[in-house]
């Protein structure tokens, strides 16, 4: 069988031989006049603007991999992609926490740490108490810190809540982009993720049990983290939690972890409403 190219018949022996075919035509960009142009996967292109283009193509991701690993390229990542009722959250540090008494420093002193355990050894964390207390102050200062201090590991802090409102909003809009298989990677890819208010829908004082939407979302996203930190704050313990959702969740959240038990902390919000009067 022979393939014909206009006037040109090219044999299938050549094809199969080849790859392509090279064709009689010269490339009309400058300083290729005299290169020929050839037919390949069904385009026809000429080789000398295709390697150009792939090594166009391959310094621009050298160039966008090497600014993400860079302190700016991570702070960018956290700020662009972190999810967040709220954006003045991602202003807080570790610094500004106010601490007026010895459990308050401790917190505040553990937080320091962990931001350091976390870089060397991959913890997972998980800081419980009452709403008010700064865990999710805290939460950002320790991300903060991790992208400072670290040479390699992207953080990223998601409010739970707002996390499963945006995937259940998705399933009633076809067009949107930013669904949940875009979560899922996006979450997946950090390397160090703050889940922030986990069980928010819970009630300590009441049995309701998590939804399988919630329970499965977040195994989930546990199961693709394997070996990477996570860090998670909860207005229950550890042991609420479990009794309220999958023992899946909680064995994952157990695993290396470190704990931060804000007791006896004061509110945090009253504090700083007091302060701007």
């Amino acid at each position: 069988m022979v393939l014909k190219m206009g006037n040109v018949k090219i044999p299938d022996s050549q094809i199969e031989r080849t790859g392509y075919i090279e064709l009689p035509e010269c490339c009309d960009v400058p300083g290729h006049e005299k290169v020929n142009m050839i037919h390949f996967h069904n385009d026809i292109i000429c080789p000398r603007c295709k390697l150009q283009k792939n090594n166009q193509e391959f310094a621009y991701k050298k160039t966008s991999e090497h600014f993400e690993n860079t302190a700016e390229g991570r702070r960018l990542f956290f700020y662009k992609n972190s999810i967040i009722h709220n954006r003045k959250i991602l202003d807080k540090g570790i610094k500004d926490y106010i601490n007026k008494n010895d459990n308050e420093s401790l917190v505040k002193k553990q937080a320091n740490q962990v931001a350091h355990d976390v870089i060397a050894d991959n913890r997972n964390v998980f800081m419980f108490g009452g709403a008010g207390t700064g865990k999710s102050h805290l939460l950002v200062g320790i991300l903060k810190n991790i992208n400072e201090l670290s040479n390699d590991k992207r953080c990223l802090f998601v409010s739970v809540p707002k996390l499963l409102g945006n995937i259940k909003k998705s399933f009633n809009d076809p067009m949107e982009l930013k669904g949940e298989a875009y979560y899922m990677k996006l979450l997946s890819d950090a390397d160090v993720l703050g889940l922030d208010d986990i069980g928010a829908e819970l009630s300590m004082n009441t049995t309701k049990q998590a939804t399988d939407f919630t329970i499965n979302t977040l195994y989930n996203i546990l199961n693709a983290r394997e070996g990477k930190s996570t860090l998670f704050t909860s207005n229950l313990t550890i042991e609420q939690l479990n009794r309220l959702m999958d023992e899946r969740i909680t064995s994952r959240i157990k695993t290396n972890v470190i704990y931060m038990d804000f007791k006896n902390i004061s509110d945090k919000r009253e504090i700083e409403y007091k302060l701007k009067k």
